[in-house]
């Protein structure tokens, strides 16, 4: 039986890789995965989805959290301070890894960030995509969304978030995140837009692991 295909996407703080992702799922129809990995893994360790947000790829994780709560906008999920979970984020990502595993095994899926393209490195009919964008549209959209009280917080908080998850996917892998090689599609949000990136992730999908159809925008 053919492996179901999948799309791991890639993405730093600030470039919109939820919205994406979310337009790339719906625009094929395929399940998008990125909460429910969560609660399943914290299903698995016998722990809250709220307390394991703030162990994923832990540093980052961290960061983002922290963001949220000492911004004015609301947070995603209560943070949960890190010792409260003894655990390695070694240890969540295995568990994380074999969620995406169990999950793309039921259906074509839409993974971002979770170092998916190292969980699935190697799998036939997957995707790896990366999105970045340039400093300044990283900042407005902090700003925008109300992360960020102002523009010297969010260059400090983006530069503290890429730093932290370079060294979580060295970490797991000994992989350079942002290496070129790493992906089969790298694309820049600041200059494609968030619409114009999933156009593009659809389009190669259905070259590379589907019939060709058009993307359509949900």
């Amino acid at each position: 039986m053919a492996a179901n295909p999948a799309i791991t996407i890639s993405r730093s703080l600030g470039c919109g890789g939820t919205e994406v992702g979310l337009a790339v799922a719906r625009g094929l129809g395929w399940s998008f995965c990125n909460r429910r990995i969560l609660r399943l893994a914290a299903e698995t360790l016998g722990h809250t989805g709220a307390g394991l947000a703030a162990q994923e790829e832990r540093h980052c994780g961290f960061l983002e959290q922290m963001l949220n709560i000492l911004s004015f906008g609301s947070p995603e999920a209560c943070y949960t301070p890190i010792l409260e979970l003894p655990m390695y984020s070694r240890d969540l990502y295995a568990v994380e890894r074999t969620v995406m595993l169990r999950l793309v095994a039921q259906g074509p899926s839409v993974f971002v960030g979770r170092g998916g393209f190292v969980a699935l490195g190697g799998r036939p009919a997957t995707l790896h995509v990366s999105l970045g964008a340039d400093p300044e549209f990283r900042i407005r959209r902090l700003l925008e969304r109300g992360r960020a009280a102002d523009p010297e917080a969010a260059r400090a908080a983006i530069e503290a978030s890429d730093r932290e998850r370079a060294a979580f996917i060295r970490d797991i892998s000994g992989l350079d995140w942002r290496g070129p090689g790493n992906f089969d599609l790298v694309l820049d949000v600041s200059r494609e837009g968030l619409e114009g990136c999933a156009g593009l992730i659809v389009a190669e999908a259905r070259r590379r692991l589907l019939d060709g159809t058009p993307f359509r925008p949900a």
